[in-house]
This record gives C-alpha cells, sequence and structure tokens, in this order.
C-alpha cells in the first residue's frame, strides 16, 4: 500500500504531471517525517531508495505527530517542503516520471522526484542525467535495455526471512539479472568519445552501474535451467527425480484417461449417462451418470450435482490409478519444493542477497537518470553548472549569489539562467508525455507460496487522456514553442535583493515560479530549459522559501484573513531563513499586500531588507514604488547596460526614484516586466535595472473592461496624482480642477435626465393605480346591489308561496283553537305572533299540548324544535326569544332582506356578525330573520 501521507501530493502532482493516479500496493509501510506528510512528500535524495522503505515491517505505527500541539510553528523544513508544493515541484515530477522505462525508475520519483541532500549529491545527480543523455545521443542506451527489469526486492527480504520463493519470482529475479547485464553492456560498451566533460559524465553513469558487476554469473542460468522464464514453471529437467515423477503420472493419467472413456461410452450407450464424459471431483478422476443409475456400476459416489440429476462416481477399476496419482502428486510437490528451496539459497548466495538488492537499486537509478536525460530531450535541455555558496552563519555575514566585490554580471559565482522557459507552460505544446514504468507492470504480486507474505507494487498508472488536444497545436522541440516568452533571469553582481515590478497579468509570478523551480530542477539533477547558446549557472540552496498566492483560512477557531495569512507566513519564512545555516533563498509575490498602501509599502521594505540580510537571495513582486526606490543606488550600473536595449532614459528613472525619499539598499537590483505601450498588451519580456509602471488601466481595456469605467477611473486617477502633486507643473492644477468641473456638470445632467424619467414614472403609475380603484368600486357595487335583487325576489316568492299554503291551512280551520295551533305550527322557525298588534316578530312562544292539532299530519310525531306532541299536556305563555346558531342562514332587513350568514353571536350585546360573500358586518339581533325552511 502506498504511504497515506504521500496520497494528496502525488494524485495532484499525477494529474497536473499528466497522468492519472491508479492505487498501488506496496509489501510494507514507508515511513516519513511529519513535515513530509504535511508537503505530502519527503525529501531524500535518491541515494535513500525503496529498500530502507522495505525494512520497516507491517506492525509497525508510526504515531510520532500525534502528541503534536494542533498549532505548533512549522520547522524550516516543513516551510521548504510546502514551498515545492508552491513551485509545482509534483508536476514537474510527473513529467520525469513518465519517461521511466520500468517500475523500479517509477517507484523511485512517486510520488515526487529526489533531491540532492548536499552539494556533492546533486552534482552526481546532474553528471548521472548528462552521462545518459551522452549514450542516448549516441543511440547505445534506449529504454529496450531495461526489458525484463522487475522489483524483486520483497522477493529477496522475504528469501532473508526465511521464505521459500516461488518459481514466478526466481523467474523475475532471473529476467532481472540479465537486465542488469544488458544495461552494464550498454553503459561499458558505448562507442560515446570520452574527452573532455563527458568523461566525468560517463564515469558517474558507470559508478552507478557497478553493483551489475558484482552478481553471481551462474543465477541466471541456473534459474533458467529449472524454471521456465517467463512464467515461472519448475521444469522437467530441475531433477532427474522430478522427471521421473512427471513421467510417470503422464503415464498413469493416460491409463486412467483411456479406463474412463471406455466405462462413459458405455454408460451413455445404455442411458444411464447423459453423455460420455469424465471429469474431476475431490482431486479425482471419475463419471457423471444419471441419479438412480449409480447402481448399474461398482465404484465410490464422490458427489451429487447441485441439482441432484447427476451423480458424480468413481469406477472401482480406476481406484488404484487414481490413487497412484495422489502419491505421485504429493512426492512430485515434494520435489519442487526442494528445488525451489535451492534455488532460494542460490539467490541468497553468500551476501544474503545484498547484491541482488544493490543491483534493483542501481536499475532503479540508472533508469532514473536515463528518464532525467529523456526528460531533457524533450525539453531541449542544457546541462547548467552548478556552483556552491558559502555562508558564514551569521545573520549579517552572507555571502551573496554574485560572488565577489568586483564580480561582473558575467562572473561564473552569479546565478544566470538565460531564456528560461517554465516546463509546466512548455508542456502543452510539447509532444505528448509517455507512459512510464510500462516495463514490469504485469509483475506478480505474491512473490512466494505463502499467500500471507509481502506484495509488490502495481507498476505505473495510466496517462492522462489529452486526445482532446488539438495535436496541430503540437509542436516537436522547445525552440518551436514560440508562445512561451523566455525570460532572462541575470541579477548584477552583488545582488541579493531583486525586485520585479510591472503591470499585472505580465509574467512576475509566472518568473518567480520558474526561478524556484529551476532551483528545485538543478538539484534534482535536471537538465534546464534555457538558451543551449549560453551556459546558464546555478547555485546549490539547501532550501527555498517562499509565499505564493492566497494563504486564507475561512476555520471558525483561529482562521485568518489574507493579510494575516501572508503577515504569518512572512515572519516564519524570516524565522526559517535565519535557522538555516546553508544557502536559502526566498521567493515573495506581493509581500506587503492587502492592507493600506502605504503602510503596505514600509511593511514590504522592512521585511524585504530583513529577508536579504538572512537569505543569499531574495526575489520579490510588488507595485510599491518605496520597493522600487531600494535599487535606486544601483540603478546606474545596471542601467549602463539595458539602456541600449530598452531605450529607457537613466536620469528620468533616478529623478523618479529620488523622489520617494527611501534610502537606496545595497544589493538591490530592479526588474521590470516589459509592456508594449502601442499594444496595451505585455511581452512577459523581464528587463533588469528598469522599475515597472502597474499599468493596471490599460490591462483593463486589455481584458475587456468598459470604455466608460475605465476612462472615469483614468480621470479620477489623474486627478489624485494633481492633488499629490505628481503631475509635471503647477498650472497643470488649474486644467484638473477645469476636468473637475466639467465632470461635474455632465454627472449633474445624466442625474437631472435620471429624476426626470423616474417622475413620469411614478405619474404614470400613480394615474393607473387610481383607475384601478375605481374599478373595483364600481364593479363591488353592483356585484352588491345584483346579490340584494337576487334575495329579495327570492325573499318575494317564499313569501308568496308561504302565504298561499297558509291560505288553504286556514280556511280548512273551525275552531278559535285550530286557528292558533295550525297559525302558531304555520310560522317560521324562529318567529312568532305579537299577542298586542298580531304581527309577526322574531321570537317563539312555546306552547304546552297534550293533543295533536287535528290539522297536523299523522305522520309528524315531533313539532320543527324536535319536541314529541305527547310530551306537552297544557298551555304556558312564556315566550322564548329567537336566537340564530353559528352557521345559519338569515335575512338581514338593513342590506335589504339579502341572505347571509352567520359568523359570530353576542348574545349579550344584541349583536350578530353575519357574511355575505367578501363582506363581513355586524347586525342587530332584531334587525334579522331565520330563512324560511332552513335552521
Amino acid at each position: 500500500r502506498v504511504m497515506a501521507s504521500t496520497a494528496m501530493a502525488s494524485k495532484a502532482g499525477l494529474v497536473m504531471g499528466g497522468r492519472a493516479p491508479r492505487p498501488m500496493r506496496c509489501p510494507t509501510r514507508a515511513v516519513a517525517t511529519s513535515a513530509s506528510r504535511r508537503a505530502g512528500y519527503a525529501s531524500t535524495s535518491c541515494s535513500a531508495t525503496a529498500t530502507s522503505r522495505l525494512d520497516v515491517p507491517d506492525a509497525e505505527e508510526d504515531d510520532e505527530d500525534e502528541d503534536e500541539p494542533a498549532n505548533r510553528e512549522p520547522t524550516p523544513a516543513e516551510l521548504d517542503a510546502e514551498a515545492r508544493v508552491l513551485l509545482q515541484w509534483p508536476e514537474l515530477s510527473a513529467q520525469v516520471r513518465a519517461f521511466t522505462a520500468t517500475t523500479l525508475g517509477y517507484r523511485s520519483c512517486d510520488p515526487v522526484l529526489a533531491l540532492g541532500v548536499d552539494f556533492e549529491d546533486s552534482q552526481r545527480l546532474l553528471d548521472e542525467t548528462s552521462g545518459a543523455a551522452a549514450l542516448r545521443e549516441s543511440g547505445s542506451f534506449p529504454r529496450e535495455v531495461f526489458v525484463g527489469t522487475r522489483d524483486i526486492r520483497p522477493w529477496v527480504l522475504g528469501a532473508t526471512r526465511g521464505r521459500v520463493l516461488s518459481g514466478a519470482s526466481l523467474a523475475d529475479i532471473a529476467t532481472t539479472v540479465n537486465a542488469g547485464n544488458v544495461v552494464w553492456r550498454a553503459i561499458c560498451g558505448s562507442t560515446v568519445e570520452q574527452k573532455d566533460e563527458k568523461t566525468e559524465t560517463l564515469a558517474s553513469l558507470k559508478r552507478l552501474a557497478i553493483p551489475l558487476t558484482l552478481l553471481d554469473t551462474a543465477l541466471e542460468p541456473e534459474i533458467g535451467r529449472c524454471v521456465t522464464v517467463p512464467g515461472g514453471n519448475v521444469k522437467d529437467e530441475a531433477s532427474d527425480l522430478l522427471g521421473k515423477i512427471r513421467e510417470e503420472r503422464r503415464l498413469c493419467e493416460q491409463e486412467l484417461r483411456t479406463l474412463l472413456l471406455e466405462k462413459a461410452n458405455y454408460l451413455a450407450r445404455k442411458n444411464f449417462a447423459e453423455r460420455a464424459q469424465v471429469v474431476s471431483r475431490l482431486g479425482r478422476e471419475c463419471i457423471p451418470m444419471k441419479a438412480g443409475s449409480q447402481s448399474e456400476m461398482e465404484g465410490v459416489v464422490l458427489g451429487v450435482s447441485g441439482t441432484g440429476a447427476t451423480v458424480f462416481k468413481e469406477p472401482i477399476e480406476a481406484t488404484p490409478l487414481n490413487n497412484r496419482l495422489m502419491e505421485l502428486g504429493a512426492e512430485e510437490e515434494a520435489e519442487v519444493e526442494l528445488i525451489l528451496k535451492r534455488l532460494t539459497s542460490l539467490v541468497m548466495g553468500r551476501d544474503e542477497g545484498k547484491g541482488l538488492l544493490d543491483a534493483t537499486e542501481a536499475l532503479a537509478r540508472i533508469d532514473l537518470a536515463n528518464a532525467r536525460a529523456e526528460h531533457s530531450e524533450w525539453l531541449s535541455g542544457c546541462a547548467p553548472t552548478l556552483f556552491e555558496v558559502s555562508h558564514a552563519g551569521a545573520t549579517n555575514n552572507v555571502q551573496s549569489l554574485s560572488g565577489a566585490t568586483n564580480a561582473s554580471p558575467g562572473s561564473n559565482s552569479t546565478v544566470f539562467l538565460p531564456g528560461m522557459q517554465h516546463p509546466l507552460l512548455l508542456q502543452p505544446r510539447l509532444t505528448k508525455l509517455p507512459r512510464g514504468g510500462e516495463v514490469g507492470k504485469d509483475e506478480e504480486v505474491a512473490g512466494w507460496d505463502d499467500a500471507t507474505g509481502p506484495s509488490a507494487s502495481t507498476a505505473g498508472d495510466d496517462a492522462l487522456d489529452d486526445s482532446e488536444e488539438d495535436e496541430s497545436s503540437r509542436v516537436q522541440t522547445r525552440a518551436e514553442a514560440r508562445d512561451v516568452v523566455p525570460v532572462d533571469f541575470n541579477p548584477p553582481s552583488e545582488t541579493r535583493l531583486v525586485a520585479i515590478t510591472g503591470p499585472n497579468t505580465g509574467g512576475k509570478t509566472a518568473s518567480l515560479k520558474a526561478l524556484g523551480l529551476f532551483l528545485l530542477m538543478a538539484r534534482a539533477g535536471l537538465h534546464l530549459p534555457t538558451d543551449a547558446t549560453k551556459q546558464a549557472r546555478v547555485p546549490w540552496t539547501s532550501r527555498v522559501l517562499a509565499d505564493l498566492g492566497d494563504a486564507q483560512s475561512l476555520a471558525l477557531d483561529g482562521g485568518l484573513s489574507t493579510f494575516s495569512a501572508h503577515l504569518t507566513r512572512l515572519r516564519r519564512i524570516l524565522a526559517a531563513a535565519a535557522d538555516t545555516a546553508d544557502s536559502v533563498v526566498v521567493l515573495l509575490d506581493e509581500p506587503g499586500g492587502g492592507t493600506d498602501p502605504a503602510e503596505g509599502a514600509a511593511l514590504a521594505v522592512a521585511v524585504l531588507k530583513a529577508s536579504a540580510s538572512r537569505a543569499a537571495l531574495t526575489v520579490a513582486t510588488s507595485h510599491y514604488e518605496e520597493v522600487k526606490a531600494m535599487a535606486v543606488g544601483n540603478a546606474d550600473e545596471v542601467l549602463s547596460v539595458s539602456e541600449t536595449e530598452t531605450g529607457v532614459d537613466t536620469d528620468e528613472i533616478t529623478r523618479d526614484l529620488s523622489s520617494k525619499h527611501a534610502a537606496p539598499f545595497p544589493g538591490a537590483a530592479n526588474a521590470a516586466v516589459e509592456f508594449d505601450t502601442k499594444t496595451l498588451r505585455p511581452t512577459y519580456r523581464l528587463l533588469w535595472g528598469v522599475s515597472g509602471e502597474s499599468n493596471a488601466l490599460a490591462v483593463a481595456r486589455g481584458l475587456g473592461l468598459e470604455d466608460s469605467l475605465a476612462d472615469a477611473a483614468e480621470r479620477r486617477w489623474r486627478r489624485s496624482r494633481g492633488a499629490s502633486g505628481a503631475e509635471q507643473g503647477a498650472g497643470d492644477g488649474k486644467s484638473v480642477a477645469g476636468e473637475d468641473l466639467a465632470d461635474l456638470a455632465v454627472a449633474l445632467k445624466k442625474e437631472r435626465d435620471v429624476q426626470q424619467v423616474r417622475a413620469i414614472q411614478a405619474a404614470t403609475a400613480l394615474s393607473r393605480t387610481r383607475d384601478l380603484h375605481a374599478d373595483v368600486l364600481s364593479r363591488g357595487a353592483a356585484r352588491l346591489n345584483l346579490r340584494t335583487s337576487l334575495a329579495v325576489e327570492a325573499a318575494f316568492e317564499r313569501g308568496v308561496k308561504g302565504a298561499t299554503v297558509a291560505k288553504a291551512t286556514l280556511v280548512a280551520v273551525d275552531t278559535r283553537e285550530a286557528l292558533d295551533s295550525v297559525a302558531d305550527l304555520l310560522m317560521p322557525d324562529g318567529w312568532m305572533l305579537d299577542v298586542h298588534t298580531g304581527d309577526a316578530v322574531p321570537g317563539r312562544q312555546r306552547r304546552r299540548r297534550n293533543k295533536r292539532p287535528a290539522s297536523v299530519d299523522l305522520k309528524e310525531s315531533r313539532d320543527d324544535n324536535g319536541v314529541s306532541f305527547d310530551s306537552f299536556d297544557s298551555f304556558d305563555d312564556d315566550t322564548v326569544a329567537w336566537l340564530p346558531r353559528v352557521g345559519a342562514k338569515v335575512t338581514v332587513r338593513r342590506m335589504g332582506y339579502a341572505e347571509a350568514e352567520v359568523v359570530e353571536l353576542d348574545a349579550s350585546a344584541g349583536e350578530v356578525v353575519v357574511r355575505m360573500g367578501s363582506i363581513t358586518t355586524r347586525a342587530p339581533l332584531t334587525g334579522v330573520s331565520p330563512v324560511m325552511g332552513k335552521k
């Protein structure tokens, strides 16, 4: 399995580098420091190979950082590792990884390419790369020399623990030993003319391959004699006894097969079996028969099919032969075990397998050197001159990268990168990256017969599918990729601080990242994509500390703003630079940004001075004039070199910088990103000795900002410059004031027009609102009148109908008592006759009666109130007032006797709340009456 600590950086690096991650299985867990876990990888040298990673047993647990405080300060090593992620070192490592030929080389730079631990180590890596490049140039070192290479370290380490290697593992060892011999012959048999600088580079590569010559010459032939290569099956010729056993077994199998086929044919003809067939059950040959027919043949039942329709039976004649086959199988297994033990002992040799481990490690390093050389061919890279920078150890006693005091810009101890092009920017333009780690990707996982043994890593991963990219845009060489602009990084002598200024989107940060990445590439032994006509020179630095991008944190507990995050990181970088004994390079992107410009500029100057006094080289991007003014003391020297190329007026630059009232800082230099004033676009070239303007307004126009906004911004900018006295003449103040009045007049006119339009719109809206209100009122009144008229008509019809029924009923009455009884029955529910006036009024007169009136239908047993007629035997003149129920229908006099629904009843107040349609109102109880026929 892969280290959990490397998963994040490995995945990001593989994706950005043109490779998609694929799960890998590793026999044992790798160990890394807490710093490497946070950064995503461990910064080890190439000499610390995977052999040490395999020596840690699975049972061990790395708990070294469990007790660490959550908010502790990062160490300098951790800041260095984080800077590599910012500089996209994992992505560049993925480029190199794509050129590896074997899984050994692939894993050597997975997740990232190792850096040299010191100057000598980096120089050795660089020599190995140059040597491999020289061999590839002569055509004697193709990828095919690594065919057959496998990662045999798990097998060898397992054998040291007493495990017996399987035939497949032995076959892998044989092919690896053969590949080592081929690689050694390719290196030593090279026809490259070893003269001058090539002598040492080839000698370094040969020293790397020395372990390949120390292998036992009899190992590969003996394994090949006993085991099939590739494959791993033990041959009959491995021993005489094994040959005899297998010969007897073949004869026995042939005799048994003949016997069983005869029996099967007989059973099939007799319909005791579906077909003539011989199968194997429980390791013994038998015949499938139909269920119920097994008694037709003597023998032993070995099993029954899942459906129960077939019985597997061994004939009694075949029992001795099957027994002998099982005996021979056991004898063969024992003999094969003895052969594998003997070959395992031969693999171990006298040195307990150390020679094989060293040879495997050498193959991995040679493959990695070849990958670096092929990466150099792909980039058209050049070998840089690596030089060491001394460090006295004191904070203020640091030798600059420029070397001696009287060193010139072309001195051999000055960092010099002519025409550098960022490798990650070149990747989409150059030919597609190959698929790395192809040799050995199908190697066996189980290295020995014991299933619990370690397993090898899965080889390689699939390349990122970029088939959608336009192939016509790709070129064969770096020189044809003209859209990736070369940048010259050649600071003058005695430079310890470089301020890169210029327009936004002009390439300042890209130049900063390219410098940091080139420093790491040189330390890892990689060739650099620089101008081939000039020799690049790069210092060896133990650490590259960088603050790039936005480090804002939104955590609820201890979250940092953009400015706070930058300031915290700057503080840590300065502390790490002071604590590092070796040379350090510090890269800062816009220090002092994210706050008040005046305070930010002062902070940036202070930070840059402190960093320049502690680090060998500090490079920063900035827009602050105070930062530009730090290099005014060196302007004359630098401009004398670049004035003829750029056409810059030295006196004008000096006057402008001097106006900032900032004291120059010794060892500071300015570099500006060029801006084309004709096209209003940056050219992405770096001009030394010039402090560039930000040109934010021109860049905004070029990016498509509206002209009106850009014009307004430009006028405001000019006014601010005029107010601060930055304009050329005093008379310009009047013109600026005139421009202000004109702008104010235009703004007022626009505001007046806007207010007039708004007034017209408001008047129109008010008129429409009034019309709508009148329309609503008229429609509501018409609807109310209609409902009232309908209610009156309905009440009139009911009254006419009731009067007709009452008249007919009264005609049939002949006595006064009967008349009163009938009148009481004919009154609507909730009405009664006034005894004084004889009019119908709301209320109820309850009469107790002991007999049913003759005029009442005999079918009716109860009155309208549900009271039985038979329950009364006398009369009572008590009058009970009528009260409507909630939800009942009533007629309202004040609403023209319209029907309404009772919503609420307030008997104590003598009022009722009624609702008719959308209208709800109050009415006195005396003003409402029940609707006839409705309770």
